[in-house]
């Protein structure tokens, strides 16, 4: 699509090359999926039901919070992982548990008990590593006409993947994602509430669109080595 912009724009066919998204070449090494393993088995996880919530803006929490409470009917001990996009939102975000939830900030490295609902992501580069801890993925930046954020850190992890309506900054990885089963698009809390139900309720059906989504991310890699070759070349020929 950005090649066909490229050509309305003017620029001769010659001089394009589709080298596909660098984002599908995320990696995970094998210290990070220890301490995601680890921070599960601290924190007393087991079987419990932890969803992310990830990137999210200013009213995307208070939809999350709804479909949180819809969910509490079915999943008594249901856990969410809350990170808000930008750190000025901490505080605010914080504010929005006036309404009863049992919060616990990371920030303040406690653990999360069986009264926590909610995990407030208040912590920088932690997010990649969180994706580890939990069993499905929510997408922010999508339920407001943002254009989402990237879905394949989740992928990378083999969660399944929830999302809004609003996913044109990702719209070929969102595609290929939907196309394979992985990624669903959903637009109201009840909608989330829903969606949610369905993979924290069927560990098998989690699994199996979380697998998805991690072929995906795999039969896409390279396009990193296929950048630097094409630079290699263009800078050799000078």
């Amino acid at each position: 699509l950005d090649a066909d912009h490229f050509l309305q724009l003017g620029m001769h066919a010659d001089q394009i090359s589709v080298i596909g998204s660098i984002k599908f070449d995320v990696s995970l090494d094998e210290a990070l999926r220890e301490r995601a393993a680890m921070l599960r088995k601290d924190w007393g996880l087991g079987h419990r039901p932890v969803f992310i919530v990830a990137s999210t803006h200013e009213d995307e929490d208070a939809l999350a919070l709804d479909a949180l409470a819809m969910l509490e009917e079915r999943f008594g001990d249901v856990l969410m992982l809350l990170a808000p996009r930008h750190p000025e939102r901490f505080d605010d975000v914080a504010a929005l548990m006036e309404r009863g939830l049992a919060l616990l900030r990371r920030s303040g490295q406690g653990v999360p008990v069986a009264e926590t609902r909610v995990l407030l992501i208040d912590t920088l580069g932690e997010l990649l590593l969180l994706f580890g801890v939990a069993d499905v993925a929510v997408i922010g930046g999508s339920f407001i006409p943002r254009g989402g954020h990237n879905p394949l850190e989740a992928a990378a992890w083999g969660l399944p993947v929830l999302c809004g309506p609003s996913m044109f900054n990702f719209e070929d990885v969102t595609q290929r994602l939907q196309s394979a089963g992985a990624l669903e698009q959903v637009s109201t809390a009840r909608e989330l509430a829903a969606g949610l139900t369905a993979l924290l309720g069927d560990r098998e059906e989690a699994q199996r669109r979380g697998a998805a989504a991690r072929r995906v991310l795999e039969s896409n890699r390279g396009a990193v080595d296929r950048l630097m070759k094409a630079l290699a070349d263009l800078l050799g020929s000078r």
